[in-house]
C-alpha cells in the first residue's frame, strides 16, 4: 500500500445489503442460519449435495470441517526374525504407493497443490517422502471421508515391520524421556510388551463400516475372535440398545422417538386423582352463574366463573402455536381433542370415586341415624307404655279418692309402687307433690285420736315411709308463707303432726310438768321433722306458754322452783328465753325484801341462775337484795376474842360462791376490819399472852372467805395486825420470833400458784343447764361488760350504785370513781362535771 492510497472504513451499500448474509454470494441460507445467523452450525446433509471436483482448492474452513482420517498403520509382533524384518521391508518399499501409513490428513486438497508441493519439496525428502505425500493426498481426494469411515482401498495395507524401522527417530530432537522410561521398564527395541515380550495377544484389528456414522453408531464392530475371546452377555446387548436409542435423539436428522403408550387403571386415576382440583361440571352452581368481564377494554359476558380461568390472549396463543413444530401428517386439532377427551375421561373416574365414596359415607350416617332414632323410637315407646301404666295408677289413685274408699295402706303401696317401677316418670312428673292432696286427710284421721304426751313415739314408722316416700330435701329453713311451694312431706308434716302437738300444747298441756312434751319433740326431732316446723313450735306455740306460766309464777306460794320446769328449756330455747329472765329476777327481788340471812332457803333459789343470767345482771341481782342484809348482819356481829358468836360470819360464808371477789372484798372493808382492828387494840390493851393472841389471829384467817384469802388487801390488813401485835408484845419471850413467822407465811401466800404440768389433762366443766346456756351465751360484750372484766383483772372494785342515775343510765362505782355508759363511752364523774375517758385512763385513776 502506497502512500497515497488511504483505507476506508465507512458502510457502504453492499455493507447493508448482505449485512445478515453468512453464506457465499448466491446461495440461499438454510432455515438455521436464517435463525441464529453467524453462529449457526453447517450440516453434513448439506455438503454432500455439492458437485465433486478435485481440481477446485477448498478453502481451509472447508478442510478443518471435514474431519481427520485415521489410517491403521499395520501391526507390529515381537520376537520375528531379523530376515522376516527385512522381507517385510523390501515388501514396503515395493507397495509404499498402495499401503497407507499412520498419517493424519484434511479433508481433500486439488491436484495443482499436490504437484505444488512436490516441486517445492527438498531433494532429501522427495525421495523418501513422495509416496507418503502421495498416499495423503489420495486419501483426502474425495470430501465425503470423515472420521472412522475408510475406503475399501485402505483396507489391510498395513505393516508390522514399520513400527520397528526408523521407530522414535524424531526423539533426537528432544530429550528422549519416552525411550528412557520404556528402557527403565525393560523395554528392548525390536521386541513386544509382556513378560515373556510376546506383544499384544490379539491384535487391534481394522473393520469397514457400513456408512459414515460415528462408533458403534451401526452395531458391534468386533471381529468373531474377538467375540470368542470375550464373550458379550445379554444385558450389555440390552444396554448398548437402550443407548443407541437414546443416542439417536440428540441428531435433528436422526430417526423419529418411539412412542410409549401408558396404560392406567382406574384404580390408578383414582389414587393420582385424590388430591387433584377437578373443573366445575354442567349442572353446578358456579356454571350458571353470569360473569361480566370488564377488565378488558371491551365488555364481556362469560357463562360462568371457570370461563375466567380458561381465557388467554390471542397474542400468547399465536406464539405458543408458533413455537411448536409439527411434522408431515401431525394433527394438532385432533391430538387436542384426543387429550381433552383424555382428561375429561379422567375427571369423570375422580369425580364418580369421589361421589362414590360421599354416597357411602352418607349411606354409614344414615345407618347410624336409623339406628339411633329406632333406639330412641324404642325407648320412647317403653316411656309412653310406663307412662300409660304410671297414669293408670294415679287414675286408681283419684278415683278411690274420690269415692273415699282409700286408706292409708292402700296409697303407701300406690305411691311405692311409683317410685319403685316408675322412677323417672315418678322425678319427672313430680308425682310426690300428689301426696299432700291423696295422704292429708288419711294422716288426720290416723292422728286424731294419738295424744302426744302419753305416746310420744307413736306412728312414727308411717311418717318415716312418706319421708323416704315423697321427701325430695327441701329447705330445712323454709316457711309456709312463702311464695315457693313446700316440700311435699314438709307439708304433710305441717297440716298433720304440727297440727296435732300444737293442739296438745294448746290445751292440756301443763308448762310446770315439761317432761312429756320434751320427750315428744327428742322422738320427732330432726330428720323426722324439719327444723323449721320444730322451730315454729319452740317460738310461737311452746315460748308464749311458758311466758304466761313464768308471769303467773309466784316464789313466796309455789313449792316446786322455777328453774326445775324452766331450765329443760334452755338446749331449745337458749336466746328465746331472754325475754322471761327480766320477770324472774324482778319476782325474785319482790320475794327477798324480807328476806333474812339466816334463811337459806334464798341460796337454793338464786344457786341455778348463777350461770344462766349474764354476769352483770346476777351481781345485780345480789348487790341489790343480798349484799345489804349480809352487811347488816356482819355490822351487828359483836367481836369478842373471849366469847365469839360466829352464826352471822357462817351466813355471810355460805354466800361466797354467789358473791362476786369485789363485793366481798368491799363488805370485808367496809363492815368486818374496822371493827375487827378496833377488838385486837381494845384486847391488846390488857396484855394478853401472846399465844392467845397468835390463836385468835389464825383462826380468823382460816374464817376468811376461800375466794378472797389470798387477795393483796386482805394480806395487807392482817400483816398490820401482826405488826400492831409484835409491837405491843414485843416486851413477851418469843412473842417477836413468832410473829416473823406469821409475816412470812403472808409473804409466801403472796407468791402466785404454780403453773400444772404439762401432761396433766385440762379441767373438765360441769354438764348442768348453766354450762349449757354458758357456751351457747354469745361473745360479744358492751364497754360495760368490759370494764367490768378488766377491774376484775386489777382488784378493782365496780359496783352499781344503787338508787343513782345520770340521765336516765345507772351510775357505777369503780374505784374511787363514779361513771357512766352512753353508746360504749366512759364518762366519769369530775369536779368539772361528767367527762368522757379512755379505758387505760379509767384504770389508772380508779
Amino acid at each position: 500500500m502506497s502512500d497515497n492510497e488511504v483505507e476506508k472504513f465507512e458502510i457502504t451499500d453492499y455493507d447493508l445489503e448482505n449485512e445478515f448474509k453468512t453464506s457465499r454470494p448466491g446461495r440461499r441460507q438454510t432455515k438455521e442460519q436464517q435463525i441464529y445467523g453467524i453462529w449457526a452450525q453447517e450440516s453434513g446433509d448439506e455438503e454432500e449435495g455439492e458437485p465433486e471436483s478435485l481440481n477446485v482448492p477448498l478453502p481451509r474452513a472447508r478442510v478443518l470441517r471435514g474431519g481427520l482420517n485415521f489410517v491403521s498403520g499395520g501391526i507390529q509382533q515381537s520376537g520375528k526374525k531379523d530376515d522376516k524384518d527385512k522381507k517385510e521391508g523390501s515388501d514396503e518399499d515395493s507397495e509404499s504407493e498402495l499401503a497407507p501409513r499412520p498419517m493424519f490428513g484434511a479433508g481433500a486438497d486439488s491436484s495443482d497443490e499436490e504437484i505444488t508441493a512436490k516441486t517445492q519439496l527438498p531433494s532429501s525428502f522427495v525421495s523418501k517422502k513422495s509416496s507418503d505425500y502421495s498416499s495423503y493426498t489420495s486419501s483426502t481426494s474425495k470430501p465425503r471421508d470423515i472420521a472412522g469411515i475408510r475406503r475399501s482401498g485402505t483396507q489391510g495395507g498395513g505393516k508390522p515391520g514399520l513400527l520397528g524401522s526408523g521407530m522414535a527417530d524424531w526423539e533426537k530432537y528432544t530429550s528422549g524421556i519416552g525411550s528412557k522410561l520404556l528402557k527403565k521398564m525393560g523395554f528392548e527395541e525390536g521386541k513386544g510388551l509382556g513378560k515373556n515380550l510376546q506383544g499384544i495377544s490379539t491384535p487391534v484389528e481394522a473393520s469397514k463400516r457400513k456408512g459414515k456414522g460415528a462408533i458403534g453408531y451401526y452395531g458391534s464392530e468386533r471381529t468373531e475372535k474377538s467375540l470368542k475371546d470375550f464373550p458379550v452377555h445379554d444385558s450389555d446387548e440390552e444396554e448398548k440398545e437402550k443407548f443407541k436409542d437414546l443416542l439417536q435423539q440428540w441428531k435433528k436428522t436422526g430417526s423419529k422417538k418411539k412412542i410409549k403408550y401408558v396404560y392406567k387403571s382406574a384404580e390408578e386415576v383414582i389414587q393420582e386423582g385424590k388430591t387433584k382440583k377437578l373443573k366445575p361440571t354442567d349442572d353446578s352452581h358456579i356454571t350458571r352463574t353470569k360473569v361480566i368481564d370488564m377488565t378488558g377494554p371491551e365488555t364481556r359476558v362469560l357463562s360462568s366463573y371457570h370461563a375466567i380461568a380458561g381465557q388467554k390472549n390471542f397474542v400468547d396463543e399465536y406464539e405458543e402455536d408458533k413455537k411448536k413444530k409439527y411434522e408431515h401428517f401431525d394433527l394438532p386439532e385432533l391430538l387436542h381433542n384426543l387429550q381433552m377427551l383424555l382428561e375429561n375421561c379422567e375427571d369423570d373416574i375422580v369425580r364418580n370415586a369421589r361421589t362414590l365414596e360421599r354416597e357411602n359415607d352418607r349411606i354409614v350416617h344414615l345407618n347410624h341415624e336409623r339406628e339411633k332414632y329406632e333406639s330412641l323410637v324404642d325407648r320412647e315407646k317403653k316411656e309412653l307404655d310406663s307412662l300409660d301404666q304410671a297414669l293408670a295408677l294415679v287414675e286408681g289413685l283419684e278415683t278411690r279418692h274420690k269415692e273415699q274408699t282409700l286408706n292409708l295402706s292402700d296409697a303407701t303401696a300406690i305411691f311405692t309402687e311409683l317410685k319403685s317401677d316408675y322412677l323417672k316418670i315418678y322425678n319427672t312428673f313430680e308425682i310426690p307433690y300428689l301426696a299432700p292432696t291423696y295422704v292429708t286427710p288419711l294422716l288426720k284421721e290416723l292422728l286424731s285420736t294419738w295424744n302426744p304426751l302419753a305416746q310420744p313415739t307413736a306412728h312414727k314408722e308411717v311418717f318415716a315411709t312418706w319421708q323416704q316416700l315423697v321427701d325430695l330435701g327441701g329447705n330445712q329453713h323454709q316457711q309456709p308463707d312463702t311464695t315457693v311451694p313446700l316440700d311435699p312431706y314438709h307439708h304433710l308434716v305441717w297440716e298433720t303432726w304440727t297440727a296435732a302437738v300444737r293442739s296438745t300444747v294448746m290445751g292440756p298441756w301443763e308448762p310446770r310438768d315439761c317432761g312429756p312434751l320434751l320427750a315428744v319433740l327428742e322422738a320427732w326431732n330432726y330428720p323426722l321433722v324439719p327444723v323449721w316446723i320444730q322451730g315454729h313450735l319452740l317460738q310461737h306455740v311452746i315460748l308464749p306458754r311458758i311466758t304466761r306460766a313464768v308471769h303467773n309464777w309466784n316464789p313466796l306460794q309455789d313449792t316446786v322452783p322455777i328453774h326445775t320446769w324452766l331450765h329443760p328449756w334452755l338446749p331449745l330455747l337458749v336466746d328465746h328465753l331472754q325475754s322471761v329472765y327480766p320477770v324472774i329476777r324482778q319476782k325474785l327481788s319482790a320475794a327477798l325484801v324480807h328476806w333474812h340471812p339466816n334463811d337459806r332457803s334464798a341460796k337454793m333459789v338464786l344457786q341455778p341462775w348463777k350461770r344462766v343470767f349474764s354476769e352483770i345482771a346476777m351481781t345485780t341481782l345480789i348487790q341489790s337484795n343480798i349484799q345489804p342484809k349480809l352487811e347488816s348482819a356482819l355490822v351487828e356481829m359483836p367481836i369478842n376474842p373471849h366469847n365469839q358468836n360466829l352464826d352471822p360470819w357462817h351466813w355471810f360464808l355460805d354466800w361466797d360462791d354467789l358473791l362476786p371477789p369485789q363485793v366481798s372484798l368491799d363488805m370485808l372493808e367496809r363492815c368486818f376490819f374496822p371493827r375487827w382492828y378496833q377488838a385486837l387494840a381494845t384486847w391488846l390493851s390488857a396484855n394478853p399472852p401472846h399465844p392467845d393472841v397468835i390463836a385468835w389471829y389464825k383462826g380468823w384467817r382460816d374464817l376468811i372467805p376461800k375466794s378472797v384469802a389470798n387477795h393483796l388487801q386482805i394480806r395487807q390488813k392482817f400483816q398490820q395486825a401482826l405488826e400492831v401485835c409484835s409491837r405491843a408484845l414485843s416486851y413477851q419471850p418469843g412473842a417477836s420470833d413468832q410473829f416473823s413467822l406469821l409475816l412470812a407465811g403472808l409473804d409466801k401466800l403472796s407468791e402466785p400458784p404454780p403453773p400444772p404440768p404439762l401432761g396433766s389433762p385440762p379441767r373438765q366443766r360441769s354438764k348442768d343447764w348453766a354450762d349449757i346456756i354458758s357456751s351457747a351465751r354469745r361473745e360479744t360484750l358492751s364497754m360495760r361488760e368490759v370494764v367490768e372484766r378488766r377491774c376484775l383483772e386489777h382488784g378493782t372494785v365496780f359496783v352499781p350504785i344503787p338508787d343513782r342515775k345520770h340521765e336516765g343510765r345507772p351510775v357505777y362505782r369503780c374505784g374511787k370513781l363514779n361513771i357512766s355508759f352512753n353508746k360504749n363511752i366512759i364518762y366519769v364523774q369530775t369536779e368539772r362535771g361528767w367527762m368522757p375517758k379512755s379505758l387505760t385512763t379509767l384504770l389508772d385513776d380508779a
